[in-house]
Order: structure tokens, then C-alpha cells, then sequence
């Protein structure tokens, strides 16, 4: 399973912030035009990465820190050599050879992905993709999530903290004209330094694979005894110290078996296969709550199950984390808990409040309430804010006797409904817009005029976009035709919008998408669309936008505009859009030729 996108929509930052909140494990992959580079999470912690194309790899980081010699590094890769497929990554080798203390190692990791970040932060236009069903780290080392149960993990709002005030020093130094170091020329000659070439010569070859194997998988053999408490990561572990603490009024008999559910919840994943669409649409889910055992509990649950999760008690970071799961595409469930009794952040009068402001900021997304019976007033005033779901869950204030079966049986029953819940968001939508698509294509099979084309292109746009806007595309520009709720209600339908121009002689995102029949959707800050588009019609909430180009005869001739004035945007299957547009083409070709056809006839 994925999820992937472009830069100018979440910048690195974003994303990384948004992985470790998520608690997710798998390999970023982020590409530009200086090539591409690697990340790679476990439970939301860093734990490799390959700086771009490899130009920086561990071995040389290890080195430049005197960590090892030259002489560590090619016994090294020469054990590798011999290992054949069974080889160990480098770090785990040296640390086998008794070459390397694994503190060392997680510094010179760090530095290799500080390194990383510093380059990356600096990116505005590229693509990123996260992969969470394997582990690439080479074509001889590749390995499934699952068995990633003993790295050296680093904390990955540290890193971008260290990251960020790095390059921000960096860029200070820039304008101020002072040299900045330059990485990849600084461990560029690390491996061969002057005077050491006749032994470089008899070494084995040092490889991009060889070198860039920074994560560390099976260290069961010859590991030293000392392992710093905060670097060692078992799950099983931080699940049970977890559990206990936010179970400390329970015996222990208690807290073990909950803990006992627990790690057949979370060990129970099924491993993905060659069957699995790794380019299946990833699943959000948001859970408000300010208890820290449901908290952990749902965290932990649905992280086993590919599902980009979250729990927070802070509304600032609901609405931060709900937008970036937009913007990349994933439609989340919010999940509200019980309020209890307390007067904080989220009492009952407070979680009113936060349904309602959410609603009206985000009106597609799902809301589900939990509540404790036999609450009923809460559970009635949910019903009447117009929260659809309300689920029971356990209580210690009226069943502490059973609340943790209870909390089992909470769970066994909450994770296949809300699993049902994903199915239905998934299905519902796509097989809705294939049946509008359908029935827009099928509608224009009896068209015999091109203005019935740019019509019918409208209305569908308009179906998922609150204003839309159809242009004729000329020498000079974009040309205004009609337009669906720019200058009256949207249930007013079409209307006139000839005043509407919009040059093509500036670059903009509109000419790009013009001059290579390429759909855009997305945020765009364009001056030409501010200039020209948004001071006539007003800017938008969002500046994510769509442009939808219709081509004749190899170039384009309509554009398609559409946008989601003051709502924020939803989840949009762009796919669909360009069948529609695709086939509109040829409908439009048609109408002109038969056109043409008439005309030559009646002459």
C-alpha cells in the first residue's frame, strides 16, 4: 500500500512530520531533478536513508568520523563479497566484526541523514511516494516491514529540527557571501585518499550497494553487550510499558491480558503479497481523545493494518493533520471520544464546539462519536449535531469491573466496523463517479453541436468542484464561456461569463497545462491566475484548483476550470476526470467534422 504526490502540494517537512505522527513504517522515496533519495521509517522512527543517488553513502560517513579505517571498510565489503545474498548490511557487518559500537553507528547514520534532510528541505517541485509493503534498500537487500524489529531508530522531529537549523544556517551563509560546504565534494575522496590508491587498487570493488546499506536488520551474532536503553526498539515492550502505566489501577493479571490482546492485534498483519495493489489508495483515520490508554490502543491496532492513523487531544493539531491527509489525497475518519467528566480540552462543551467548527470546515469527512452508556444525554446531543455514528465503549467510571474485557470486546468490534467503514468510503465514491462518468460519456454519443460538449463537460465538473468554469482556448488567451457558481448560486446552473480573459503570454500554470494537454490538479500560487482569473471571481479558500485541457486535432482547444471556492478541498479521482476529458475530445472532433461536413454540403 501507498500514497504518494508532489512537492509544490506537501512539502518534505510535511510528509515527514506526518509519517511520525502516523507511527508508519515503510521507504520514502522523494524525486526532483537532482535524482532521487530515500527514506526509511519504522513505527514513525528514521531508521536509513540514501542520500541522492547515493552520491554520500554510510561507509564514507563512517569514515570521515574515524569511526573505522579504510582497512574495517574493505574487510567489510569483502565479508559481504562472500556472503553472497545472505550478506549482512554494512553497519550490521561491522558491528559483527567487533569494528564498530552501535552509538557510533546511530551517529554516523544521523549525520548521513541530517545530510539527507539538509537537501531535501530545499525542494519545491518533485514527487514523493511512500511505499509500506517492503523495505528496498538495494537490488540484493530487500525485506518486508514486518521483520524490522531491532534497528538503530532515530527520532525523526529531532532530525528535521537538527535539519532545518542547518539549512537555515546554510542559507544565512549564502547571502551573506560566505562558503558553504559542499557534502558530496567533502566525502567525495574519503574512500581514496591521497597515498592509499596502490590499496584501493587490490580492494574489492566499492559499489553503491555496497556502501548504501544503512539499515540494520537480524544483529543476533557477536553484538556488543551495551545497548543504550534509547536505542533499542521492541515493540513488544513499549506496548507493555505503555498498557501498564495507563493501566496502573488494574491488577496485573489484568493489564497481561489486555496486553495479550494487544500483540495478536498487532502481530496478527497479514504481510502484503504480489497480490496487493501497492498502489491501493491509503486509508486515514483521526482519533480525538484524551485518554492515553485509547490513544495507544487504536494507534497501535491500526497501524497493523495499513492505515495512516493519528490520535491527538489538541484541536490546532486536528485541523494541521486533517488537511495534510487531503492533500495528499486520503479521505480520514475522525473518530471523537468520550468526553468523560473532565473540564479540559475536552469536555463536553469543548467537543461540541470542535464537531461543529469541524463540520463546517470539513464537511465531507466522516465523523464518528464513541460514548458511555448509559450517557444518554450525550449520545442524544450527538444525534442531534448530526453526528450519524455513535459506538458505545468501555468505561471505568460504571463497569471498572470489567472494563478491560470490555476494552477487548470494544476493540474486536471497532476494528471490523470501522474496517467495513473504509470498504464502503472506498467503493462508494469510485463506483459513484464511474457511474457519472459513464452516463456523461454515454450522454455525448448523441451531441451534435461542440457548445453541447463544453456544456456537458461543465455539469460534470461541477459535480465535484463549487465553481467551474469552461474557456475557449485562442491565440491570444483563455476566453470566459460559461461558468457554474462563479457569479450566481451553484443551483442556479449555467450562466454567462464572456468578460473572463486570462492571457497565455506570461508563463503560468495555465499555459503550461495548455501547451502540453496536461491535467493539473493541485495548489498553484500563479501570479496569472491571481492577476487575471481570482480578481475577477475572488481567490478561493484553497488554492488547490484543477484544470481539465480538452484537445482537437492534437492541440488544446477548451480548458476547464474548476475549484472549491470557500470549502476545502476533497479527495478528487483525477483518473476519471482525464477518461472524461479523453473522450470528450473525440466527441468534440466529431461535432466539427460533421460541422465542416454540413457546411461543405450546403455549399
Amino acid at each position: 500500500m501507498a500514497f504518494s504526490g508532489e512537492l509544490e502540494h506537501l512539502h518534505v517537512v510535511e510528509i515527514i512530520q506526518l509519517l511520525n505522527s502516523a507511527r508508519k513504517s515503510g521507504m520514502l522515496c522523494v524525486n526532483g531533478d537532482r535524482g532521487e533519495s530515500r527514506i526509511i521509517f519504522s513505527n514513525g522512527f528514521v531508521v536509513g536513508a540514501n542520500h541522492l543517488n547515493n552520491k554520500i553513502r554510510i561507509g564514507e560517513v563512517l569514515i570521515k568520523m574515524k569511526a573505522i579505517t579504510l582497512d574495517d571498510l574493505y574487510q567489510a565489503l569483502e565479508l559481504q563479497k562472500e556472503a553472497r545474498r545472505d550478506r549482512r548490511p554494512l553497519i550490521a557487518t561491522l558491528i559483527e566484526m567487533g569494528r564498530l559500537r552501535r552509538e557510533v553507528a546511530a551517529k554516523a547514520l544521523k549525520k548521513l541523514i541530517e545530510i539527507t534532510l539538509v537537501e531535501l528541505i530545499g525542494w519545491r517541485e518533485g514527487t514523493f511516494k511512500l511505499d509500506t509493503s517492503a523495505i528496498f534498500v538495494s537490488s540484493e537487500c530487500s525485506y518486508p516491514i514486518s521483520k524490522m524489529q531491532q534497528e538503530i531508530k532515530l527520532d525523526a522531529q529531532m532530525l528535521l529540527m537538527d535539519a532545518l537549523r542547518i539549512y537555515d544556517e546554510r542559507q544565512r551563509d549564502r547571502q551573506a557571501g560566505r562558503k558553504v560546504i559542499d557534502y558530496e565534494a567533502l566525502y567525495e575522496e574519503v574512500v581514496k585518499p591521497a597515498g592509499m590508491a596502490e590499496k584501493a587498487e587490490r580492494a574489492p570493488v566499492i559499489t553503491a550497494e555496497d556502501l548504501g546499506l544503512e539499515d540494520l536488520d537480524r544483529l543476533e551474532r557477536k553484538i556488543p553487550e551495551f545497548l543504550p536503553e534509547d536505542e533499542v526498539f521492541d515493540p513488544d515492550e513499549i506496548h507493555r510499558q505503555k498498557i501498564r502505566e495507563a493501566l496502573k489501577d488494574f491488577s496485573f493479571d489484568e493489564q497481561e491480558a489486555f496486553m495479550a490482546f494487544l500483540k495478536k492485534s498487532v502481530t496478527g498483519r497479514v504481510v502484503p503479497d504480489a497480490t496487493i495493489k501497492k498502489d491501493e489508495q491509503m486509508k486515514g483515520l483521526i482519533f480525538f481523545s484524551a485518554d492515553e490508554f485509547m490513544r495507544h490502543s487504536v494507534m497501535a491496532i491500526f497501524n497493523a493494518q495499513d492505515v495512516l492513523v493519528f490520535a491527538m487531544d489538541a484541536y490546532e493539531e486536528l485541523d494541521r493533520t486533517t488537511g495534510q491527509c487531503l492533500k495528499i489525497g486520503v479521505m480520514p475518519f475522525l473518530v471523537f471520544d468520550d468526553p468523560g467528566t473532565g473540564e479540559g480540552t475536552v469536555s463536553r462543551e469543548n467537543i461540541a464546539g470542535m464537531r461543529q467548527q469541524f463540520r463546517e470546515r470539513y464537511p465531507t469527512v466522516p465523523i464518528i462519536q464513541l460514548a458511555c452508556f448509559p450517557d444518554y444525554s450525550f449520545t442524544l446531543q450527538s444525534f442531534h449535531d448530526g453526528i450519524r455514528t455513535v459506538i458505545p465503549r468501555p468505561s471505568r467510571e460504571y463497569r471498572k469491573a470489567t472494563f478491560v474485557p470490555d476494552a477487548i470486546n470494544f476493540f474486536e468490534t471497532f476494528k471490523p466496523h470501522i474496517e467495513s467503514l473504509f470498504l464502503e468510503q472506498t467503493a462508494e465514491p469510485a463506483a459513484g463517479m464511474q457511474s457519472t462518468i459513464k452516463e456523461r460519456l454515454l450522454a455525448l454519443r448523441d451531441v451534435k453541436e461542440p457548445s453541447e460538449v463544453s456544456l456537458s463537460l461543465l455539469k460534470s465538473v461541477s459535480e465535484t468542484f463549487e465553481r467551474s468554469i469552461i474557456f475557449s482556448v485562442g491565440p491570444e488567451g483563455l476566453s470566459g464561456e460559461k461558468a457554474i457558481g462563479v457569479y450566481a448560486e451553484k443551483n442556479a446552473g449555467p450562466t454567462s461569463v464572456t468578460r473572463l480573459k486570462v492571457p497565455l503570454s506570461r508563463p503560468s500554470v495555465i499555459r503550461d497545462v495548455v501547451e502540453k494537454s496536461a491535467f493539473f490538479f493541485g495548489e498553484s500560487d500563479d501570479e496569472v491566475l491571481r492577476n487575471y482569473l481570482f480578481e475577477a471571481i475572488g481567490e478561493p479558500l484553497s488554492p488547490t484548483i484543477m484544470l481539465l485541457p480538452i484537445k482537437s486535432h492534437g492541440k488544446t482547444v477548451i480548458l476547464v476550470y474548476g475549484d472549491f471556492d470557500a470549502k476545502d478541498p476533497v479527495a478528487v479521482q483525477c483518473d476519471l476526470f482525464e477518461i472524461l476529458a479523453s473522450g470528450s475530445g473525440l466527441v468534440l472532433e466529431n461535432a466539427l467534422y460533421r460541422r465542416k461536413l454540413g457546411s461543405a454540403m450546403s455549399s
